[in-house]
Parts: structure tokens; C-alpha cells; sequence
């Protein structure tokens, strides 16, 4: 037998003690990541969900402990999954790879199907609801590239830096800092970007009304996804897989 071909078909016997033994192809295979569980962090972190829950029922509203145990579960939510903004276009721009951005467009449009409804009839279970419509113009330029430049400089989006340090990621805390003085700075001086050439607000709600404008963002989601798909089956042959991404890894 060739050395190649017994090099395939060695195995790993163990004793004669009803062991397993596992083809070298086998070991080979990769297995599913294990995430390790530190109950001690956990317990930490649960009570103090907890105490600020009760602390916001007594002292403002049983509505806002609700806003707060909602936002601790997007929170872990996010850092389990390791989703955010910035490695999605880091890992497409770079490496031609999609899936994260399918995921943010997969989102996009359960928002839009949740929200435009609800925006469209002024109000959701009793209270009234509004969109913030704000104009497109040069500030807006302005600010998504300083914004996208700041994200892969600082290795986070706004809600990735927050669940990341949530998550015990002592380097973030530099990228929290800056984005502090970065939102201070420039409120310091908004009359000035706000005064800048602009468009006209526009809400496609209230426009075109909520079937039309779902219709229309849910048209340029999926357009967006198949970009991707595209892209990606043209740079690697086909759809990669994703490997399995350690949460504490930059979002």
C-alpha cells in the first residue's frame, strides 16, 4: 500500500476496553465551538439586570424596568451572536463574504415590518408613536464617513462597543471613550451642521403609505442580499461558510 493512501486509513485504536476508534478523516472534521459558561460573571450580571429592574419599577415605571430588561437581553442577545454593524462590511469590502450583511438586511425588514404599521396608524397599544424624520443632507455625508471611518478605526459600531464592553472587553473601553467625547464635541456645535444644504424631510409612510413603502424597502433589502450572494458565488465559487466566531471577537 502507498504511504498516502495508509496515511488515510490510519486510525486511532484505543484498548480493548470498548474504546471508540475514530477514522484520522473523522478527527479531521470540525467540530462545534463550546461555549464555557463562568457562572460566577453570570450570577453578577443577572442580579444586577435585576436590581436595576426593581430600582426603575420603584422609582420611575413598571414600563421603563420592562425598556431596561429588554435592552439586557438585546444585549446579550448581540454578544452571543457576536452581530454587529462593522465586521459585516469589514469581512464583505475585504473578503467578498455576505452572510453577516444578509443578516443586518434580514433584520432591516422584520424592523420594517414590526415598525411601518405601527408608525402608519400613530399609535401601538394605546400610545401614540412618531418617526423621527430627519433630512438627508451634507451633515449626513459628512458624518457617515466619519462614522464608518471611526467604526473600523475603533473595531465597533455603537451597539457593538456597548455589548462588548458589556462583555468584559477592557480595550473597548478606549473606543467607548472617544465615541463619548465624539457625541459631546459635536452637539457642541449642531447648529452648524444643521444649517448645512439638505434635503427635504421625507417619511415613504407618510408619503406613500405603509403597504408601498414595506414594498419598496423590503424591494431594496432583498436587492441588497442578492448583491451579496452574487458578489460572493463570483469570489469563492459559492456561498462560504461562516466559522464558528468566538464572541469576544470585535463586532
Amino acid at each position: 500500500m502507498p504511504p498516502s493512501t495508509a496515511r488515510a486509513h490510519c486510525t486511532a485504536l484505543y484498548d480493548s476496553h470498548a474504546r471508540p476508534t475514530f477514522l484520522m478523516s473523522d478527527l479531521a472534521t470540525p467540530l462545534p465551538r463550546r461555549f464555557d459558561i463562568n457562572p460566577k460573571p453570570l450570577a453578577f450580571s443577572l442580579l444586577l439586570i435585576a436590581l436595576g429592574a426593581v430600582y426603575l419599577a420603584h422609582t420611575v415605571s413598571g414600563r421603563q424596568a420592562a425598556l431596561y430588561a429588554v435592552g439586557a437581553l438585546l444585549g446579550m442577545s448581540l454578544y452571543h451572536a457576536a452581530f454587529g454593524f462593522t465586521s459585516a462590511w469589514r469581512v464583505f469590502v475585504a473578503d467578498g463574504r455576505g452572510a453577516g450583511l444578509r443578516a443586518q438586511m434580514l433584520m432591516l425588514a422584520i424592523g420594517v415590518l414590526l415598525f411601518f404599521p405601527a408608525l402608519s396608524a400613530g399609535s401601538l397599544f394605546g400610545h401614540p408613536v412618531a418617526g423621527l424624520v430627519s433630512p438627508a443632507g451634507t451633515s449626513v455625508v459628512v458624518g457617515a464617513f466619519m462614522f464608518g471611518i471611526g467604526m473600523q478605526l475603533g473595531g465597533g459600531c455603537a451597539s457593538g462597543t456597548l455589548y462588548t464592553v458589556g462583555g468584559g472587553s477592557t480595550r473597548m473601553l478606549v473606543t467607548l471613550a472617544a465615541f463619548v467625547v465624539g457625541s459631546v464635541v459635536a452637539t457642541a456645535h449642531m447648529p452648524f451642521w444643521t444649517a448645512l444644504p439638505s434635503l427635504k424631510p421625507t417619511s415613504l409612510v407618510t408619503t406613500l403609505g405603509a403597504g408601498w413603502a414595506i414594498a419598496i424597502n423590503l424591494a431594496i433589502f432583498a436587492a441588497i442580499a442578492a448583491l451579496t450572494v452574487a458578489i460572493e458565488r463570483r469570489r469563492h465559487g459559492r456561498l462560504v461558510d461562516e466559522p464558528l466566531r468566538a464572541a469576544s471577537a470585535s463586532p
